[in-house]
């Protein structure tokens, strides 16, 4: 597993994923599903929250965690296909709505040309598919440096005003 952070450079992975907690203590740095986080995590333990990670597929509900949201120490959102974007505006929900802050991850069937959609709608980090690499996605984040409308990220610049006359671009 390799994991890319939103400047393309890999970072090292402390999250490991687990089925349950069996085994594991409070502060290991664990991904668990959301019915684990729900059985067995209680909403008001903010240090051994920001050791865990929840892991949400599409068809998770978000409102289902909202009180574990703020302390989570990582999100991971699946893309279950490269075409179903319901995990982008999951991203710009946690980001805008529920102030999430710490780590959100994207995984699954996620494509090197998806790259800076991810990051502008407030990932911070992907899970590299086994059929690419990290590079390639480093490649396709550093492929644009403006943007025509702001997003969640400040990494590129935006245009101010695209309807300047031919005049006014001439003379600059």
């Amino acid at each position: 597993m390799t994991i890319v952070n939103a400047s393309g450079d890999v970072v090292e992975q402390g999250w490991t994923t687990v089925e349950s907690l069996e085994g594991y203590g409070p502060h290991h740095g664990i991904i668990v599903s959301p019915a684990v986080l729900l059985d067995s995590f209680d909403e008001a333990d903010h240090v051994s929250l920001s050791h865990t990670g929840v892991r949400l597929s599409v068809e998770d509900d978000v409102s289902e965690i909202a009180a574990y949201v703020p302390h989570l120490g990582l999100i991971e959102l699946v893309f279950a296909q490269f075409k179903d974007g319901r995990p982008y505006s999951t991203a710009l929900t946690l980001r805008r709505d529920y102030k999430f802050t710490h780590e959100l991850r994207a995984s699954g069937d996620v494509l090197p040309d998806q790259a800076i959609f991810l990051i502008r709608s407030g990932f911070s980090s992907v899970d590299v598919p086994d059929q690419f690499t990290a590079q390639e996605f480093k490649k396709s984040l550093m492929a644009y440096s403006v943007a025509y409308q702001s997003a969640h990220d400040s990494h590129v610049s935006l245009i101010d005003d695209l309807r300047r006359s031919t005049p006014d671009v001439a003379a600059e």
